[in-house]
């Protein structure tokens, strides 16, 4: 039987419902190992408005931590890697970072083929170009790659991942939004790329399996999303630079710069965000052939 590793990090569950919603229909045609990523120290679930905020500059810059030994050996090998893993400011979280930079990451990758899947709010294009250099610089080839997220409005979905994250109640925020996270649906629907994996790893046909999960809509864009991304991804270096410059995670110092970082944001978010899009699609007709093949190079695997 073939055999498949499981790298996941996942706070309130969900990405780790979508993995195993993927592998469902395959799980008992191959071996499946799973590895949950445990960072010391762990991270907290629900967040503190102060911690939520404290995790940005070291996430953006991918300056690693420190993890719980994994219970794979890092001399086995596997026919295919799933790494799956959440966005945290346009970036993979730290955790993942950690791994993928790690040495056992590095062993465990090192000319083995990987599917990345990743559980978003909308905005993930950033967090999968930093991920694509990793797996490459720890010697993996990416194959694949799935991206759910969730389907509400952009700003809607600002306040109710912030209400989740900082209450870890997945619930109708006030009565009145919809819940926040993937949908039910979506995760349920997930089985569907199970199969192609299984197809790819048994062929060894594996340059083919991104078309294959296109055609499953596993990547779905919205380019005014990602050109506000990508906008964003530059803000958020700059910040987290001026954050770092007061020091390291937990430091009394930079709670001021981190709070002038949160009012920007959110003033970023619900001010200049919708005047954005407007721009964008008042211009789109001029730019539309780079925007199309923006769009066909964040849906595959290559890296630039």
């Amino acid at each position: 039987m073939k055999r498949i590793l499981v790298i996941t990090y996942s706070q309130s569950g969900q990405l780790d419902n979508i993995v195993e919603n993927i592998l469902k229909p395959i799980e008992d045609k191959v071996q499946i190992h799973y590895e949950s990523l445990k960072p010391v120290p762990d991270f907290p679930w629900p967040w503190t408005d102060t911690t939520f905020w404290d995790a940005m500059p070291e996430c953006v810059r991918h300056i690693p931590s420190e993890l719980e030994p994994l219970t794979v050996n890092s001399v086995e090998k596997f026919d295919l890697v799933i790494i799956g893993y959440p966005i945290w400011f346009l970036s993979p979280p730290v955790p993942i970072t950690t791994f993928l930079k790690s040495e056992i990451g590095k062993k465990i990758l090192k000319n083995t083929p990987v599917v990345t899947v990743i559980g978003a709010r909308n905005m993930w294009v950033s967090a999968q170009e930093d991920v694509k250099k990793m797996i490459l610089q720890a010697g993996g080839k990416l194959k694949g790659n799935i991206a759910l997220f969730d389907r509400n409005h952009n700003l809607v979905s600002v306040v109710t991942i912030i209400y989740w994250v900082t209450t870890a109640k997945k619930d109708k925020y006030l009565g009145l939004f919809p819940k926040p996270g993937i949908s039910d649906e979506d995760i349920a629907n997930a089985g569907r790329f199970g199969t192609p994996i299984l197809d790819a790893i048994e062929s060894g046909n594996l340059d083919e399996l991104q078309k294959e999960l296109l055609q499953l809509k596993a990547v779905e864009l919205t380019p005014s999303i990602v050109s506000i991304e990508k906008k964003g991804k530059r803000m958020f270096w700059f910040w987290s630079g001026f954050i770092l410059k007061k020091g390291g995670p937990g430091s009394p110092q930079r709670v001021a710069r981190l709070k002038m970082f949160k009012n920007y944001l959110l003033f970023v978010i619900f001010a200049i965000s919708p005047i954005a899009t407007i721009i964008f699609y008042l211009t789109y007709p001029f730019f539309f052939r780079q925007v199309k093949r923006n769009m066909n190079y964040y849906s595959g695997v290559k890296l630039k």
